[in-house]
């Protein structure tokens, strides 16, 4: 699609949100604007971003386009993690999820087998309980209760992620075994932790059919990646999935091992202080759904933050390349001004083969604790090595380094591998 047929698309859009949805409309009318005036991308900039406090306050009736109810056709309700704070009610039509996950996927060829004509896949998934709309935590529940509408089988996972008792750990892989799945979508962290409690109980992960692994809803580090590839082998595709609860697959990882953004379904920017940022430099991502009739989005900031990248990827897909670089509440902020993003964080610290899982925790002063669980592999030295590095990164703020065998998940439930007491209260 090509720039200008793509912003004709962007300018339907904003007539459609304009006209109706309640809250679009009295976000446009309160700046003194009209979709007329939106005639190239310099106008487009100056509809002032959405967010999800707008769609928190106004869901359903204020941002449900007119004509539909959460009891539509195809409507399929969602409810975020809340990662950022409160969880966020969200709604999208399935066939618009369907069409963002297949152009998004669509970039690994590895994945091509997964969608045959007429077929299903049949889907695992194993990810902090609050992200699905079912009881997994508590490990009580059956097989059935926490099949969704659509098949997935949602795996039992205990809110915290270290202290999973292992009874609930076999039950998680033994429904594995039972449900005999396509695919796997799993948060990166959450997973790596079951493959360590596999080889531990000398049991493993497979199934009947050619088995591909989703990585999704937290960053994925390399020491992550490094303990699933080890223990899953090199022939099980995965793919890193960029996305949100309430938009679907923003993005994915190519069988290259780049990722790229879906610049298809969606119209994308990179923002900082309000500009657009150039190839190769850090913005917040802004969204602007293209034909979606229940819930149209306009310049929506995610929150998530990416450099595009200008390069050209041998995979073959025209969807652009970007590093991720985190969310914005988790960056790490030094004393001489400049940021620090958990994607540079877990660059520094690599796949750390004598690490299973770490947290990097900046405090409100800001002073930086890097917490960590080492595996029967660490050597004294490997340590000291790490701290060197993150005290050259983290510069002129103190670092220090922690060995410990338990770290708490976050209240959302997820396991963030990078926080900041600092950036959080700051947005």
């Amino acid at each position: 699609m090509t720039d200008s047929i793509m912003f004709d698309a962007v300018r339907e859009e904003i007539a459609y949100a304009f006209d109706r949805t309640v809250f679009f409309r009295e976000h446009m009318e309160a700046n003194g604007l009209r979709p007329d005036d939106i005639r190239d991308a310099a106008d487009f900039r100056r509809i002032p971003p959405t967010s999800k406090v707008h769609y928190r306050r106004n869901f359903p009736a204020g941002v449900l386009a007119k004509g539909y109810t959460l009891n539509s056709p195809n409507v399929m309700r969602f409810q975020s993690s809340g990662t950022s704070g409160d969880r966020l009610n969200s709604a999208i039509l399935s066939f618009d999820l369907a069409r963002r996950q297949a152009t998004a996927i669509g970039v690994n060829r590895r994945f091509d087998e997964l969608w045959r004509p007429g077929s299903r896949p049949r889907i695992c998934r194993f990810a902090p309980p609050n992200c699905s709309d079912v009881e997994c935590a508590t490990g009580f529940s059956t097989l059935e209760d926490r099949t969704l509408p659509d098949g997935t089988l949602v795996l039992t996972v205990a809110h915290d992620l270290l202290a999973t008792p292992e009874w609930q750990i076999v039950k998680a892989l033994d429904e594995i075994e039972v449900y005999q799945p396509d695919m796997l979508v799993v948060d990166p962290t959450h997973f790596a932790f079951l493959t360590r409690w596999a080889r531990r109980l000398g049991r493993r992960i497979t199934s009947p059919r050619t088995l591909h692994m989703v990585c999704g809803y937290t960053l994925m580090t390399r020491v992550a990646r490094r303990q699933i590839e080890a223990f899953m082998g090199a022939d099980l595709p995965i793919g890193d999935m960029i996305g949100m609860s309430e938009l679907g697959y923003l993005g994915f990882e190519c069988h290259h091992g780049q990722r790229h953004i879906n610049n298809r379904d969606f119209y994308v920017e990179f923002v900082r202080d309000g500009k657009p940022v150039d190839d190769g430099e850090m913005g917040e991502l802004y969204v602007t759904t293209v034909d979606d009739g229940l819930v149209p989005r306009i310049r929506y900031a995610t929150g998530d933050y990416f450099t595009p990248l200008a390069t050209a990827c041998g995979c073959g897909s025209d969807l652009p390349l970007v590093r991720i670089e985190g969310r914005a509440t988790h960056m790490i902020r030094l004393a001489d001004g400049r940021t620090v993003t958990p994607g540079a964080v877990d660059a520094v610290i690599g796949d750390a083969p004598w690490i299973d899982v770490y947290k990097l925790e900046q405090d409100r002063t800001g002073a930086c604790t890097f917490r960590y669980v080492a595996n029967d592999t660490a050597q004294a030295a490997d340590a000291t090595a790490l701290e060197l590095r993150l005290t050259e990164a983290l510069a002129p703020n103190r670092v220090q380094l922690e060995a410990v065998d338990y770290i708490a998940t976050e209240r959302s439930g997820k396991f963030q591998p990078c926080i900041s007491h600092i950036s959080a209260e700051g947005a």
